[in-house]
C-alpha cells in the first residue's frame, strides 16, 4: 500500500507540474480546495484527478473540514473545563494566581483519549462520507467500526502509525535541519537572528511545497487501508 501510494503521488503530482502547482495554490487558500482535492481522492479516483471546478473543490474541502469540527467539538469542551480557568485568570490581569494553579489531572486524561480516539476513526469517517456523500454516515459510530474490524484492528492501528512516521520523518528533517543549518550560520559566519528566521522561512517554503504530496500520499494510502476492508469481507 505505501508502494502504491508512492507510485499514484509520482505520477500524480511529480509527474505533472502543473497539477503540483496548482495544489500549492489550493493549500495557500487556507487548504480548503485542498481538502476537496482530498475528497476525491478519498472516493477512488485513479489517477490523481485533475485540479479543476474549484468552486466543487471549496465546497467539498469546507464539508470535511465541518466533520473534523463537529468530531473536534468533545475535544473542544474538555480543553475549556481544564484550562477555562487559567484562562480567565490570566484575562483578570492577575498572573500571580497562577503559581498555585494546575490542570485538572483527569479532565486532561480524559482529552488525550478522546484525542486518540477521534484521531483513530476520523480517516474512515472521511472517506465514508466522501463515498456517500451523506453527513450523517460520517458519525455513523457503528458503521465505521464495522469498517475498521474488517480491515483488522492490528493492522488499521499499524496503518495509522506507519503513514504518520513516513510523513513526519521528511517533514522534521526539513524543519531541524534548516534551525540547525540556521544555527551554524549564525555561530560560525558572525549572522544575527534574522539569519536564523530566514533558513526557518525557507523550511516553511519547503514544506509549503512539499505539502501537495504529503497530502495525496496520505489520502491514497488510506483509501488503500479503507478499500481493504472489502476484500477482507
Amino acid at each position: 500500500m505505501l508502494n502504491d501510494a508512492f507510485h499514484y503521488t509520482k505520477e500524480g503530482i511529480l509527474g505533472s507540474a502543473d497539477r503540483w502547482m496548482k495544489l500549492i495554490l489550493a493549500i495557500i487558500c487556507l487548504g480548503i480546495p485542498m481538502n476537496g482535492y482530498v475528497m476525491r481522492i478519498y472516493r477512488g479516483a485513479d489517477p490523481a484527478p485533475e485540479v479543476d471546478q474549484w468552486g466543487t473543490l471549496f465546497v467539498d474541502g469546507l464539508k470535511l473540514i465541518a466533520v473534523g469540527i463537529i468530531y473536534a467539538i468533545p475535544v473542544m469542551i474538555i480543553w475549556a473545563f481544564a484550562y477555562g480557568s487559567m484562562l480567565l485568570t490570566l484575562m483578570q490581569g492577575n498572573p500571580a494566581a497562577m503559581e498555585n494553579w494546575s490542570p485538572n489531572v483527569g479532565l486532561l486524561g480524559l482529552f488525550y483519549l478522546l484525542e486518540i480516539i477521534i484521531g483513530i476513526i476520523m480517516p474512515v469517517a472521511a472517506i465514508r462520507f466522501a463515498r456517500t456523500a451523506s453527513f450523517s454516515e460520517a458519525f455513523n459510530v457503528g458503521a465505521i467500526l464495522e469498517t475498521i474490524k474488517k480491515i483488522g484492528w492490528i493492522n488499521y492501528l499499524i496503518a495509522l502509525i506507519l503513514i504518520t512516521i513516513v510523513i513526519a520523518i521528511p517533514v522534521c528533517i526539513i524543519i531541524f535541519g534548516m534551525i540547525l543549518i540556521g544555527g551554524i550560520s549564525m555561530y560560525m559566519l558572525g549572522g544575527n537572528a534574522a539569519t536564523l528566521f530566514g533558513f526557518i522561512a525557507a523550511a516553511i517554503l519547503i514544506i509549503l511545497a512539499l505539502a501537495p504530496l504529503f497530502a495525496v500520499f496520505q489520502a491514497r494510502y488510506m483509501t488503500r487501508v479503507y478499500d481493504s476492508a472489502a476484500r477482507e469481507a
